[in-house]
């Protein structure tokens, strides 16, 4: 089934504002309606299509995840219950396919008052994960390949976000020539649009398919990593 999607609702993207300054279970539960027909619905739908075109390029991408407003309160100093934006996540590969190959790596989009961003990679990768990719990065052949696709994907407007440790991790010197990526905690290729009056239009799509798709060769980088 062709998903259609038209643009971020105005009213949706208001109510995401209002929820910044009164993010309480009261206003939420009064303006519920308007969270699921003018956010909630056009988001999925955003992401419904967006995975349909994403396909075309990936083709075992699998099926998105949809990540719900409410907050997880547990561990946080931060009390208020709601998110004041939209995120969601298609993985590269369908997890059902077997192919457990390389790192499993996936797409991310996040929508709201701020604008769009788009993201993939590893976010807080596991230890054994981190292992293999650090070795990659630190292998010439593959290290420099790497350093290629960041310098191609920097002319589409990326940029990489590691969160670095301070030092470079044994067993590597301090001196390696990719000594700035073997610091990397995360391994994330992201870009940041602020918000503009294409959020609100089908243009949307547009401008998050082209940040995907440029992120595609990274992806694919890590997803052969021994």
């Amino acid at each position: 089934m062709t998903v259609t999607f038209a643009g971020m609702p105005d009213e949706g993207l208001a109510f995401l504002e209002d929820l910044e300054e009164r993010n309480t279970k009261e206003f939420f539960d009064a303006h519920k309606a308007v969270f699921r027909e003018q956010v909630q619905a056009p988001f999925a739908a955003l992401v419904e299509a967006a995975a349909a075109r994403l396909r075309r390029d990936v083709p075992g991408a699998g099926t998105p995840k949809l990540f719900r407003i409410y907050r997880d309160l547990r561990f946080s100093k931060d009390k208020t219950p709601y998110k004041t934006s939209m995120s969601a996540s298609v993985p590269s590969r369908d997890p059902a396919s077997g192919d457990g190959a390389g790192v499993a790596t996936g797409f991310y989009v996040n929508v709201g008052p701020a604008g769009l961003y788009a993201a993939s990679g590893l976010y807080h990768a596991d230890r054994a994960d981190l292992l293999r990719v650090r070795a990659a990065i630190a292998e010439d052949s593959s290290g420099k390949e790497l350093e290629a696709i960041f310098a191609e994907a920097a002319g589409k407007g990326l940029e990489p976000w590691l969160d670095p440790l301070q030092r470079v991790p044994k067993p590597w010197p301090a001196d390696h020539p990719r000594a700035h990526l073997l610091k990397a905690r995360s391994l994330v290729l992201n870009r940041q649009h602020e918000r503009a009056g294409w959020l609100q239009t089908a243009e949307l799509l547009d401008h998050l398919l082209a940040d995907w798709k440029a992120m595609i060769p990274f992806n694919r980088w890590l997803e052969r990593v021994p």
